[in-house]
Parts: C-alpha cells; structure tokens; sequence
C-alpha cells in the first residue's frame, strides 16, 4: 500500500498520494512522450497511463512505500540525471550529491548505487511526507538526511553537504525551482567548492525561470519546454540524446556527459552542430508554451 502524502507530476499530470491511493489531480501536458514510450511502452498519455507507469515505479522499486529499493546498478537510460551523477560518483568527478527521494525529502548520497536506484524512476516530486522506513533504509546505507520532516530544500541540503567537507557536489534542481538554481550556482565562490546544478523536470519551464536555468545550469534538461528548445543553445557546449536531450551547459557538465559516454557500451555517433538537435529523432508532443510573466533583467554571477 501506498503511504504518506505526496504531490508528482508524470507527463504534466498533477498527481496526489494519499490514504494509500494516487488520484490524478489535473491531465497530462504532454500526449507523446518518447522516453515513456521507451521504457513503459506509453503511446498517448492519458490519466490512466501516468497511474499506470505510476504502479509500475511502485512495484517494481517500491517507490511511495516502506519496501523501497535503495541499492541499484540498472542504468534505467542512457543519459539520464541519476546514470551521469551516478558514473560520476564512481569515476571520482563527484564527491557528494544532493538529491530529493519520496518519503525523505532532501538527501545527502555518496554511494553511485543508492544515487541510481533512488532516481532510476523519480519524477517531478513536488511534495513529500516522512516515510521512516525509507529514511532508515537510507542512513543505512550512508546517506544524510536534510530532516526528519521529509523538508524538500536543495540549497539547504548543499550548505549540509559543505559543512560536511564534501568539495565537488551536484545538486539536483526541479525546472519550477529555478530560482534556486541561481542561489545554488553563486554559492560557489565563497564556499570554495565545485558545484554542478543538474536542472530536471522542466516541461513547464518559461519566461525568465528559463533564462535562470539557461545560464545557472550546468546540466540542464530540455524536457517538453519550448522556450528552453529555443533560447539554450546559446550557452549550450554539448549535448547527448535527441528525444530528451540533455544540454551541458559549462565545462564540469561537458565532463560528466563525457565520462557518463565513457561508461555506454553501444555505439555512439559524435558530431559537430548547432544546438539543440532536436529534429535527430521524435521528440515530446506537444511542446509546453504556457502563459508566462514579463521577463526581468538577469543578476550575472
């Protein structure tokens, strides 16, 4: 059974958690997704595809109950957040992440493993409850917990993972926490660290939560947001996929790509383009233009 209370987003769909049982609170977004249609097999989204793949995560993981599964070597896809981060934990790119896990908010991972299994299906969590089996399972594991109260709070979880020594930390960043993003990334210079914002979950990103995520992002998710197609590649140094293309938008994020690269056992093709490609291969559908406010002048780094 379901436990806790919970608010997702799969495809755009608003998703509530509660009394043991998910109900979609508002229709999916995006009616063609080319990754779930890859892993679940999803042709058109609806309310009952996203509960769908929802139970399956639950099963298969134990996601959003005290069976979670926390350990995981199974690179889900080939360029996800979970696979780079992961790699570059192994590989010694990274020392420390900070990620968010259902049921305990804000987390603190230096294991590769506990990092892939806790993002191998994780979608756009929005809110999240104390599940003190997960939160166990994750200290025994090595993990670090932000608080008790499942509190989901990046900047918080970096500052912990500064205080705790760690010098070269990746923080993920929902799409809709842009502004984070940016206090994250200027946190850099006077901690004295390596911070890699890794920005997820932005279908809905526009207006200048995009410009924020463009320009405090090092690797940055393009999702089923437009504007982000549009205005990205401007800063863009690299990017790997062309359903879900995942931009480097600096120099550590180029390195993490490339090392995630080093880690793919199939065939890759390497060529020099403009970005974003995105017309390589079938991409979501339709792309999000929601109505967005004015947008404001950038505070440079």
């Amino acid at each position: 059974m379901l436990e806790g209370r919970h608010e997702i987003e799969i495809a755009g769909a608003k998703i509530l958690i509660e009394n043991g049982e998910a109900s979609v609170v508002s229709a999916p977004t995006v009616k063609c997704c080319p990754l779930r249609k890859k892993i679940y097999g999803v042709e058109h989204e609806s309310a009952e595809t996203v509960l769908k793949t929802l139970y399956f995560s639950v099963e298969d993981y134990g996601m959003f109950t005290s069976s979670r599964k926390l350990r995981s070597e199974e690179k889900t896809v080939s360029f996800g957040a979970a696979e780079i981060i992961s790699d570059a934990l192994k590989d010694g790119l990274l020392d420390a992440a900070v990620l968010v896990c259902e049921g305990a908010g804000t987390v603190i991972c230096v294991d590769p493993c506990v990092v892939q299994a806790i993002g191998a299906h994780m979608t756009g969590l929005l809110r999240t409850s104390p599940i003190p089996a997960i939160q166990n399972a994750l200290r025994r594991e090595g993990s670090v917990l932000l608080s008790d109260d499942a509190v989901i709070d990046q900047m918080g979880g970096l500052m912990r993972a500064a205080e705790m020594g760690y010098k070269r930390i990746a923080v993920t960043v929902a799409g809709p926490d842009a502004p984070t993003a940016q206090a994250i990334k200027t946190k850099e210079r006077e901690l004295g660290i390596q911070i890699v914002v890794v920005s997820v979950h932005n279908s809905a990103v526009c207006g200048f939560m995009a410009e924020l995520l463009v320009y405090f992002s090092d690797l940055l998710y393009l999702c089923a947001s437009k504007q982000l197609q549009e205005i990205a590649g401007k800063r863009a140094l690299l990017q790997m996929g062309t359903s879900i293309p995942v931009l480097a938008m600096s120099e550590e994020g180029k390195k993490l790509i490339l090392n995630r690269a080093m880690n793919v056992n199939d065939t890759m093709l390497i060529m020099k383009s403009t970005l974003p490609r995105c017309d390589l291969s079938p991409g979501p559908e339709p792309l999000f233009t929601p109505q967005c406010g004015p947008d404001t002048t950038l505070v440079k780094k």
